[in-house]
Formats: C-alpha cells, structure tokens, sequence
C-alpha cells in the first residue's frame, strides 16, 4: 500500500473518530487547513505523494507514522526530514528535524529554504512563502 493510500485511510478513521468525539478545537483547526487548501492550492505545485516519498527511500514496510488528528506524518528513523501530510486538505509539506528530534523548518521540494525576493512583503510574502513550501498530491504519475 503506498503513502497516498495510507494517507487516505488514516485520514478517513481521524475524521470519524473527531466527529464522534467531538473534539471541537481540533475540528476547527481540520477545517481550517480544509479552507486554506481551498483558498490557495490553485497556485501550489502538484506532486504525487508517493514518489515523493519514495526519493527518501521510505516504502511501505520501513516508513513510521504519527498523527496529531490534524497532521500525518510519514519519516524513517533516524529522520532529518519528515513529510507531514494535513488531514483537512489534500495537501503536504517538508518539515526538517532537529537532532533533539524536535520539529524545524519547513522547506521545499529541494529540503532547501525557499527563497522569497525581497520585493514582497507583507501579505504577499506570505502567500509566496506558502506556494514555496506547500504541495498539492496528486495521483499523476512523474510530478515530482
């Protein structure tokens, strides 16, 4: 089974088991992710979760996987990187790791800062910065 169906599954029982537990905090900020993919995922570049995940060498039977209720995440051990997939929108970014463990920053396709001219600010900076470390899955083959 490969991450995107992992991610898919694991999504589906988080969301009924916060619709039944009502967890209202955590539902808002599910619905929030939700409302920020729909707002500016037209403008984020698609990539098929599993090959992503696949350049880390981390398949099916060596991958780990940890979930908040809000957030998926898919790491080897001995991780510097974590793909963090959200629950409420079809979407996942690259988290760097530590070496206490604790979470860093997020990074592009390339596990690099992305690099945001100095000409936007405010607002705009932060949409760019958004399109520079947010991707939308995908299923098509080769968009990696």
């Amino acid at each position: 089974m490969g991450a995107k169906a992992i991610y898919t599954d694991t999504r589906k029982k988080i969301i009924h088991q916060l619709i039944l537990s009502r967890d209202i905090g955590t539902i808002k900020g599910v619905l929030k992710d939700r409302d920020e993919y729909k707002k500016f995922a037209s403008g984020w570049q698609a990539v098929n979760l599993d090959e992503y995940v696949a350049k880390f060498n981390i398949t099916s039977d060596t991958y780990n996987m940890e979930h908040n209720q809000r957030k998926i995440s898919f790491f080897k051990d001995g991780r510097e990187y974590a793909i963090v997939a959200a629950v409420g929108g079809k979407y996942f970014r690259i988290q760097e790791k530590r070496p206490d463990g604790t979470d860093g920053r997020y990074v592009n396709l390339d596990l690099k800062d992305p690099s945001i001219p100095g000409t936007f600010q405010g607002r705009a900076r932060k949409d760019e910065w958004l399109r520079l470390t947010h991707f939308r899955m995908t299923y098509k083959k080769g968009t990696v």
